[in-house]
């Protein structure tokens, strides 16, 4: 099962596909977990909401990010597993319990992505869920294909997005080249300079030139060759 389960989620293409085909597929492995939600561990101790099977998991991570503490916070930050029979009966998160608690949360298990990547957590509106240590050894070892696949498809979408924006910038230099008679440094030195002077991302700014074939500057030509 996990080896199939690992080959489906490495087909996925993109980060945003693979997100929701893990958070889908869980009930395969624990088959209470109806309620998943998958984060990711950014920097500066944020946490990004990905994907979750059931509204009430997509509520209670979000919770989660917005209050800085939470099950699923606190095993992406340390790593391991964390679970919770009773949320009601539980004083470590005294903030994010509460309201969990008005959502319907009961019960839940956090396990990490691998590398602290991010987490998983599965949670349920009835006390005493995932009690089992079978049902956490198998979360756990989900959990460990889940990161290599989510970490590929990341790779492979950072790559598709540099390769695009290559692209873009590239289509800009030409309409630059053919419009003002420049060379290749030239055309780039003169989006730069536009990325610049108006605070846009150089891909932003050669995104609108492509599209609306209008750089928005009077004279480059003679600027450039004052330089």
């Amino acid at each position: 099962m996990f080896a199939r389960l690992a080959v489906e989620l490495h087909q996925e293409p993109d980060e945003h596909a693979a997100s929701y085909a893990v958070v889908a597929r869980m009930h395969e492995v624990v088959p209470d977990a109806d309620k998943v939600g998958l984060s990711a561990r950014e920097s500066r101790g944020r946490h990004r909401h990905l994907a979750a099977s059931h509204p009430l998991a997509a509520k209670a991570d979000t919770l989660q990010h917005e209050l800085g503490e939470g099950p699923g916070v606190e095993v992406a930050e340390d790593g391991g597993w964390v679970r919770v029979g009773d949320v009601a009966a539980d004083a470590r998160w005294t903030s994010w319990a509460p309201q969990a608690l008005d959502l319907g949360i009961r019960s839940l298990l956090a396990v990490e992505l691998a590398e602290r990547l991010g987490a998983l957590t599965l949670y349920s509106t009835v006390p005493g869920c995932f009690a089992e240590r079978e049902v956490v050894d198998r979360a756990l070892a989900y959990a460990a294909h889940a990161a290599v696949a989510l970490s590929c498809a990341r790779q492979s979408t950072s790559l598709e997005a540099a390769v695009g924006s290559r692209h873009v910038i590239g289509m800009a230099q030409g309409i630059a080249m053919e419009r003002y008679g420049l060379d290749q440094g030239q055309s780039f030195e003169l989006l730069r300079r536009l990325s610049s002077t108006t605070n846009v991302k150089l891909r932003d700014v050669a995104a609108q030139i492509v599209e609306t074939r209008v750089i928005p500057q009077d004279h480059p030509r003679e600027e450039l060759d004052e330089q």
